[in-house]
């Protein structure tokens, strides 16, 4: 059953990804000094920060609603197989996700992750979801379990 709602999610979950990086523009250089290439254009993997500080505000928050969006379906595709008697994990990034941002609105986080870009410029190259991993989350679960030890 579980893969079956995730067959049928798929779609619209690639579709909400996909508009979330609608704004987002590939440069090659710096922002300053390159041209702005179509959206449609832009692959998923170029998101880095050259990308993510060039990207409209509005752009930057559908990117993370698509993110939530598509942690939304995990959680409810485990749900629902828990509701059958069935387990399903949440995948790592799931569940860091919620202990890192569970009290966060999205303009909070991409405050976040402009300051990172902000005050690491040398890391402009990094991919936004290595730094959302690395920084943010990571760090997160970390503090949660060390804190779960005590």
């Amino acid at each position: 059953m579980a893969l079956k709602v995730f067959k049928q999610v798929m779609p619209v979950l690639a579709l909400m990804l996909a508009v979330g990086a609608a704004g987002c523009h590939r440069h090659e250089q710096p922002p300053q000094a390159a041209s702005l290439e179509s959206a449609a254009n832009t692959p998923m993997a170029s998101l880095d920060g050259f990308v993510w500080q060039s990207s409209a505000p509005q752009s930057k928050l559908d990117f993370l609603l698509g993110v939530e969006c598509a942690m939304a379906m995990e959680a409810a595709i485990k749900q629902v197989a828990e509701e059958r008697g069935g387990t399903v994990q949440l995948s790592r990034f799931a569940h860091g996700w919620q202990i890192a941002f569970r009290d966060k609105a999205r303009p909070d986080i991409v405050r976040q992750i402009d300051e990172f870009y902000t005050q690491n410029p040398e890391q402009k190259k990094r991919h936004v979801f290595d730094v959302i991993w690395t920084e943010m989350v990571r760090p997160a679960v970390d503090a949660a379990r060390d804190t779960a030890q005590k």
